[in-house]
């Protein structure tokens, strides 16, 4: 893992996102890219003088582009105390675009930093940025708690396990992450259907697969839960992981991505970071 993407947008929230990338960017020696995106302000139809409007108009976004410049100053700064293999790349955009900017961004970058987008009273770019990563970048996305200091070590890593195809994405994509772990515990929750289809333990081939690449690894099932997402966030609590693994489920509804229920509840409560793809 060499080219980390760490999304940006001139906010108090950067310090957390950044803080996050350096600890990803130290694990790996990776290179990193921030991506500051400068909203402009969407024209709208004037109500009476056009051109008194358009000089309105034309000042607001000046004045947008230069808190722009101001932001990408500091930023650039920041990145390179992380790193001394850091840039900063700086879009005006106005909001409606930045599910195409990230989604492509993302796609040559092998991991995009993003914050948690619910759970808080932040807007809904939050939420676009993190979705145009998982549905539309092929890439997994670190969301990271807002407010939240990284881990200080990886100690452990939990893996929630339901032989998806998302599930086996966000392995794949946080093999790297999982080399590194002192412990890897994959849990398995029993969602009140027959448990043993194979013949044997859930997750017992996901976890041999695991092993095999050198893994230290531990196969929990955990029964009684009739909500996945209560049981997962519990087994965070209990094993003390610092990082969680998790494929996203959703579906797709006039090209707008809606979360599935476990997804979007980790996302708003879960109180590490999490490694997701699609």
């Amino acid at each position: 893992m060499k080219d980390i993407l760490v999304h940006l947008d001139g906010t108090a929230a950067d310090d957390t996102r950044i803080a996050h990338a350096g600890f990803v960017v130290g694990l790996f020696e990776a290179h990193l890219t921030g991506l500051l995106t400068n909203i402009m302000q969407a024209p709208v139809m004037p109500v009476a003088d056009g051109m008194a409007y358009a000089v309105y108009l034309e000042s607001i976004q000046e004045k947008t582009k230069e808190r722009g410049d101001r932001d990408a100053e500091r930023l650039a700064h920041r990145l390179d105390a992380v790193t001394a293999s850091s840039e900063l790349r700086r879009l005006d955009i106005f909001s409606e675009a930045v599910w195409q900017v990230v989604a492509m961004q993302a796609r040559a970058s092998d991991l995009l930093i993003a914050l948690r987008p619910y759970g808080s009273e932040r807007d809904e770019g939050q939420a676009d940025v993190v979705e145009a990563g998982l549905f539309e970048s092929g890439r997994a996305v670190y969301v990271a708690p807002e407010g939240a200091a990284p881990p200080a070590a990886l100690q452990s890593v939990l893996i929630g396990w339901n032989d998806t195809p998302a599930a086996a994405h966000a392995i794949a994509e946080a093999m790297p992450f999982l080399r590194k772990a002192g412990q890897v515990v994959v849990v398995t929750v029993d969602e009140r259907e027959a448990a043993e289809q194979a013949g044997e333990e859930p997750g017992a081939d996901i976890a041999r697969h695991l092993d095999r690449h050198g893994i230290n690894v531990e196969l929990r099932h955990v029964a009684g839960w009739s909500n996945t997402s209560d049981a997962l966030l519990n087994e965070v609590e209990r094993t003390g992981a610092d990082l969680a693994v998790l494929g996203a489920y959703g579906h797709s509804r006039l090209r707008e991505w809606v979360l599935g229920g476990t997804t979007r509840d980790c996302l708003t409560r879960c109180p590490v970071p999490i490694i997701m793809a699609h």
